[in-house]
């Protein structure tokens, strides 16, 4: 019961911070009408896999939004552990442990033609729970800690519409009480450079 409290928690702070990102960007908007030039903010939703103190899959999602050559961006990221059976050597989902992450983070993201490279980094928050299979014990880890990643991503460059998509590769990870660090891939649609 705690831990959905928290995780309701961690939710709506996540829909406070999606609001003022929009606001601004809203802002931006009203504000660059006379030069008619669309804001850059893109979502991302990734999926690839991590190791540290752990290791199995990594997804999640990044709402970015960049000024001039600064990126702010907020990212939910979701770890679940992997085991690998003995018998058949597979991976084997191991769904008593798990973490969600919340991190805001800022950096800088260079455009060249129809690419990017962005590197970035900010606080978060982590909540990391692990059962025993029978359900008798419990663990749950809160930790803040520094988020991180890296990105390059490709885009069409010169189109009629400057709305599209994106791909492109992600480095991410979180220093902290359980870090990681994770390769995805991933997947983008917004805004993705200045169009006039």
């Amino acid at each position: 019961m705690k831990f959905a409290k928290n995780l309701y928690y961690i939710k709506s702070v996540v829909r406070v911070i999606s609001v003022i990102i929009l606001l601004i960007s809203g802002n931006n908007i009203i504000a660059q009408n006379d030069e008619q030039k669309i804001p850059i903010v893109y979502l991302e939703s990734f999926l690839g896999g991590y190791t540290g103190e752990n290791g199995g899959l990594l997804w999640g999602g990044v709402l970015n939004y960049q000024f001039s050559k600064n990126l702010l961006s907020l990212r939910y990221s979701k770890i679940n552990d992997i085991s690998v059976s003995s018998v058949v050597l597979i991976p084997v989902s191991n769904t008593n442990a798990f973490a969600d992450e919340i991190a805001v983070l800022y950096g800088r993201r260079k455009i060249n033609d129809g690419h990017s490279l962005s590197i970035s980094l900010g606080p978060s928050y982590t909540i990391y729970a692990s059962n025993s299979l029978n359900d008798l014990e419990r663990e749950r880890i809160r930790a803040f800690g520094a988020a991180f990643e890296t990105n390059i991503k490709w885009f069409k460059k010169q189109k009629r519409n400057p709305f599209g998509f994106s791909y492109g590769i992600k480095l991410s990870g979180n220093v902290s009480k359980n870090y990681y660090f994770g390769l995805s891939f991933m997947l983008g649609i917004g805004w993705h450079k200045l169009y006039n």
